[in-house]
């Protein structure tokens, strides 16, 4: 199936995104070097829909096809979870996955997992960490020299799986197989 681009006005903003599937969303948030079809180009996205999921992957504000947004990216974030839902667990890599986090902090009720990859700036949360009452994925590569191990180490104090996957900071371009398994198998369980 051909997956067709589509268009959101977000708080004025014209956002380009695609998605697959139907079910429970999953939001897909992409790092500083990539967009919307880098989860198209891994499989991350049919996997997902395979899996049962409405995947969605956007490009974020300022990148890809998307224009600038006046809002702070987790507040745009969250106002992109009302439009396609109201609820959807968000995956984020690298900034991506700073964003997903600080989104989630934000508002709880609008997030039922999140799944971080290399994200970055985690333990600049602090304690705000603690409040995270939801199920976490930290998927990063081996030897990722982008994100410090000390970021996925305070998020797994406070209960959340780790799985090392691939080598490098974009881990899922090592192994995408064993990345969308991974990912779709943690969703399965923790659906709500």
């Amino acid at each position: 199936m051909e997956l067709v681009d589509r268009y959101a006005i977000v708080a004025g903003a014209r956002i380009h995104y695609v998605e697959e599937g139907s079910g429970k969303p999953v939001i897909l948030l992409h790092g500083a070097r990539f967009n919307a079809h880098t989860w198209v180009e891994v499989g991350t996205l049919r996997a997902l829909a395979e899996a049962g999921f409405r995947a969605v992957a956007l490009d974020m504000p300022g990148y890809g096809q998307s224009q600038q947004s006046p809002l702070d990216p987790a507040e745009f974030v969250l106002r992109f979870v009302d439009f396609v839902d109201g609820r959807a667990a968000l995956l984020g890599a690298s900034l991506g996955g700073n964003v997903a986090l600080r989104a989630s902090l934000k508002d709880l009720t609008k997030v039922w997992a999140l799944v971080l990859v290399g994200a970055v700036g985690v333990v600049d949360q602090g304690e705000k960490l603690d409040f995270l009452n939801l199920p976490i994925l930290l998927v990063w590569g081996k030897r990722d020299e982008v994100s410090p191990k000390e970021n996925y180490e305070a998020l797994q104090r406070r209960g959340a799986e780790l799985k090392l996957v691939g080598v490098r900071h974009a881990c899922y371009l090592d192994a995408p197989d064993e990345f969308n398994e991974t990912v779709t198998e943690f969703l399965r369980k923790v659906r709500p």
